[in-house]
């Protein structure tokens, strides 16, 4: 399925994947239950689910702001960026070429992360002063704060094809001076974390955790595949 291009920015396109949408409709969803759960009871329905998808839609621009991080940056290290796709699993940024250096790969890759930390501390340091404005917009900068901690926190875990994978990646290649022990090591560690995610998602869904453990795994899957990806790639270079 072709993803949508919605529009451009700084010349690159933001594109949505039709898996977007289903997402957008699951986090509605769960938004909108949190808010009967601490919200007063006669809310009108149309009322939380209205304000479960402007935290949906939210946590996407966060999603979108976190990828701009790495574009930014990867235009300034003199990088082309392509392309922003908002897909079923967040974001990816998809570049022309990587970092001809190991520092250039690590700004790029931390740009991210450091934006949702931003976000979380400015949303999270917010939350009372939005309270006395209304608890519905407190409640919503503690969601939104809290997302993109974990958004940041996920990121940085050291395995790739995550954000704290290239990073492990590029500390690795730094040190020894050799991208391809970075790779190694960090599509290595990829893999393990993979496999630890389906392993305790399996385990998640058998004791009654439903979609969280089919959410761990999917990212396991995920990562799996994208960690396969690399070792490919660096093996067909080695032939090459």
């Amino acid at each position: 399925m072709e993803s949508l291009e919605l529009m451009k920015i700084k010349g690159i396109p933001l594109r949505v994947h039709p898996s977007w949408f289903l997402i957008l409709i699951l986090f509605t969803w769960t938004a909108q239950g949190q808010l009967s759960n601490v919200s007063d009871a006669s809310l009108p329905a149309w009322m939380r689910w209205g304000v479960g998808l402007i935290t949906a839609l939210l946590l996407f621009v966060s999603v979108l702001l976190h990828e701009l991080g790495h574009s930014f940056v990867a235009l300034n290290e003199g990088v082309k960026v392509e392309s922003i796709t908002l897909f079923l699993l967040g974001g990816v940024a998809r570049i022309e070429k990587e970092c001809s250096t190991a520092m250039g790969t690590l700004r790029v890759a931390a740009a991210g992360p450091l934006v949702s930390i931003f976000l979380a501390i400015i949303l999270l340091r917010s939350v009372s002063f939005a309270n006395e404005i209304n608890p519905l917009l407190g409640n919503l900068f503690g969601q939104i704060g809290l997302l993109n901690l974990l958004l940041a926190l996920f990121n940085l875990i050291p395995g790739l094809p995550l954000d704290g994978g290239v990073i492990l990646k590029a500390v690795i290649w730094q040190l020894t001076g050799s991208q391809e022990k970075g790779i190694r090591v960090a599509s290595a560690s990829g893999r393990f974390i993979s496999l630890f995610f389906i392993i305790f998602g399996l385990w998640s869904s058998f004791k009654g955790g439903g979609l969280s453990g089919l959410w761990l795994i999917m990212l396991g899957w995920f990562g799996l595949s994208a960690s396969r990806s690399q070792t490919q790639m660096l093996t067909f270079q080695n032939i090459l």
